[in-house]
């Protein structure tokens, strides 16, 4: 709960700060409609991320103890888009994620195990983007995002214990539906900061399994998620613009 607190602050902060700025920097007769940064016929394009680290010494389980855990996961994506009309955009958007994990556990009989994962995700997708604007000038918006394509992830993880070898591959092939809103804060001229995390999502996923080249599973499955992670935000940078020079 305290660390909700805080992204809440964090939040509020940033907000607060960005407005400042652009208060600063914007001359008054760049808000003019001409200028409207979600207007029919401009194009936006930019780059999001997110990313976590977590680092336990110990933690003990109901079967295993882990030790000297490490956990790193990123990811990252590139979409563009068209406003085909005022504050609705259509695009495409291309995503990257990896995840690394290191930790040694420890059995009820004492016996070590030594655990490396490595994963990594691309992901293709068709983006409908929309805005509300929050205030009269137009600084501030809300915006939905929602996201429908496909992705494709490897995986592999390594366990050894007395010095025998487990190696399992897996691959998944997905189709997913993601909901993702968020709130827009128009930096300076034409470049904006968005704040945003996925709230709602479903995916269909097609898996195989292989333990030491055998091939032990292969499944189909889908799932659904309606929750939100307040300490894992996707902060993204975007640039606004018109495709052609405007009349006077």
């Amino acid at each position: 709960m305290h660390q909700k607190i805080i992204s809440y602050r964090l939040l509020v902060l940033f907000i607060f700060v960005s407005k400042s700025s652009f208060a600063q920097t914007i001359p008054k007769d760049s808000l003019n409609s001409k200028y409207k940064l979600t207007g029919k016929g401009n194009m936006y394009s930019g780059i999001t991320f997110s990313f976590s680290t977590k680092d336990t010494d110990k933690k003990e389980g109901l079967l295993v103890n882990v030790n000297d855990e490490s956990r790193n996961q990123f990811k990252t994506s590139v979409d563009a888009g068209y406003f085909i009309k005022n504050n609705f955009a259509l695009g495409a958007l291309i995503s990257y994620e990896n995840t690394r994990r290191e930790q040694t556990e420890t059995d009820s009989q004492n016996i070590p195990t030594t655990v490396q994962y490595a994963k990594d995700a691309y992901g293709i997708y068709g983006v409908m983007k929309n805005f509300i604007p929050l205030d009269q000038k137009e600084r501030f918006f809300l915006y939905n995002q929602i996201l429908l394509g496909t992705s494709f992830s490897s995986s592999l993880e390594e366990r050894t214990t007395d010095d025998l070898l487990t190696r399992t591959y897996s691959k998944d092939r997905s189709i997913e539906l993601q909901i993702n809103p968020g709130i827009m804060v128009n930096v300076v001229k034409g470049f904006s900061v968005e704040v945003g995390a996925q709230i709602a999502g479903f995916k269909a996923t097609w898996s195989e399994t292989k333990v030491n080249d055998a091939i032990t599973e292969k499944s189909h499955g889908t799932d659904s998620d309606f929750s939100i992670n307040l300490l894992r935000l996707n902060i993204g940078f975007y640039y606004y613009f018109p495709i052609k020079k405007r009349a006077q």
